[in-house]
């Protein structure tokens, strides 16, 4: 494990326990027996959108029931779960921080997808698996928090099928604007490793994949963003209207600047479509 990918994995510790999930699944008189991937959804989908993307993203990505599928950077195994319980399909999960894989696992059990999904902890530039196994993988918000993108690339190419699709929903840079931090992938700048999208488009190229597909998502982001903002506030309306940042969670101080980035154009998100060539 590289210097880099130690230090990412020790900032996610923090986020991998579950015991605060089930605490809030109590709270809401959720019982564990017969839980579904979608009650947790609020809980273990970390990207931009939500599990509202990680279902149109199912659907683009198009899985029969016959494949396997590998979700790479899957954190708390949210999208993994997700995508196998919405397409029948056999998913596989792999992340650097232990915290996730275990909880993962241990919400795999909850919802009685032991059969359908698995997890590993393992670095995406050293995938645990042999050559063409995969019909298709994703990955949902990583490469930001990834150096070698090359290596990443040609390991996925590698465990892909001859056929094979690759979805890509990540934060990229944008303008020349400087980014705001922290932000949910990055405290600091030393731990972003944000490419522009014609810099990811030439890395996929290079490695040997086939473009199909690019779009453009910031806007649907930002429409997110302020969904859920009108949601928070209508929670909260008995609470303080305002709060100053010292009042504000981490994670809440870290979910605004990336908005501020999305809204001031210093990042964007992409959809990429692409393929291993047949």
């Amino acid at each position: 494990m590289t210097d880099i990918e130690t230090r990412i994995r020790d900032y996610y510790a923090d986020f991998g326990g579950r015991e605060a999930i089930l605490a809030a699944l109590a709270k809401r008189g959720i019982p564990l027996q017969g839980l579904t991937p979608d009650q947790l959804a609020p809980f273990d989908q970390f990207h931009t959108g939500g599990a509202i993307a990680t279902r149109r993203l199912a659907d683009v990505l198009a899985p029969r029931t016959t494949d396997r599928i590998l979700d790479l950077g899957c954190g708390l195994g949210g999208p993994t779960r997700m995508l196998s319980a919405l397409k029948g399909c056999r998913a596989t999960g792999v992340d650097l921080t232990s915290q996730f894989i275990e909880s993962a696992t241990h919400f795999a059990r909850l919802t009685g997808q032991s059969e359908s999904v698995d997890f590993h902890q393992a670095s995406v530039l050293a995938l645990p698996f042999t050559e063409e196994v995969f019909d298709g993988a994703w990955h949902l918000h990583l490469s930001m928090n990834v150096a070698d993108k090359s290596t990443m690339y040609r390991e996925i190419f590698r465990v892909l099928i001859p056929g094979g699709r690759l979805i890509i929903y990540d934060p990229l840079r944008g303008s020349l604007s400087n980014l705001v931090f922290p932000v949910p992938w990055a405290p600091t700048p030393e731990s972003s490793f944000l490419q522009t999208r014609e810099e990811m488009l030439a890395c996929l190229v290079a490695t040997g994949f086939e473009i199909v597909e690019v779009n453009d998502g910031t806007e649907e982001a930002l429409a997110w963003f302020a969904q859920m903002s009108a949601a928070r506030r209508k929670s909260t309306k008995t609470k303080h209207k305002s709060m100053s940042s010292r009042t504000l969670l981490p994670l809440e101080i870290m979910a605004r600047n990336h908005r501020t980035n999305l809204q001031s154009g210093a990042v964007t998100i992409a959809t990429i479509f692409a393929r291993k060539p047949s």
